[in-house]
């Protein structure tokens, strides 16, 4: 998948979130950036290159050390998507469906005038649990947790 890139920086990002402060765009960066596939379809490089300079400048601002870090721990790393391309059949699945549905999920809060309404909380989990090595039933959870707040924004 092209969006790979978006994907695997912005589990990054999120992971800085968890012991630095977000930004007052780090929410709607998250968003914007998840929905991007599938809001501008026919994307190509350049803007694709826009939009994880972005996640990378957000970053930047959120943990600024870590951008210059000598000894670098890799919390703040971008994520490496071939974990979940050669991870096993069922967790490959699942954690795929799991980024497919939040990326569903964030375009809905784009389009939506509700998009204040949407639980932030619930996308920075999501996406760092989608980079941890879980086992199939604590993903399968997550994945039902991801459906049902698919379901209750599409009514």
């Amino acid at each position: 998948m092209t969006e790979d890139k978006i994907i695997s920086a912005l589990i990054g990002l999120v992971r800085a979130c968890n012991n630095n402060p977000k930004t007052a765009d780090t929410d709607s960066l998250v968003i914007k950036a998840l929905a991007f596939p599938l809001l501008c379809p026919e994307y190509d490089d350049k803007s694709l290159c826009e939009i994880v300079d972005e996640i990378y400048a957000e970053k930047n601002l959120v943990a600024p050390g870590c951008a210059v870090c000598t000894a670098p721990c890799g919390n703040t790393s971008d994520f490496d998507m071939h974990r979940i391309y050669e991870a096993d059949d069922v967790i490959r699945k699942v954690k795929l469906r799991i980024l497919e549905r939040l990326q569903e999920l964030a375009a809905y809060a784009c389009r939506s005038r509700e998009s204040e309404m949407i639980d932030m909380d619930f996308f920075y989990k999501a996406l760092s649990y989608v980079s941890y090595d879980m086992g199939e039933a604590e993903l399968l959870e997550l994945l039902n947790e991801t459906e049902n707040k698919i379901g209750r924004n599409a009514k």
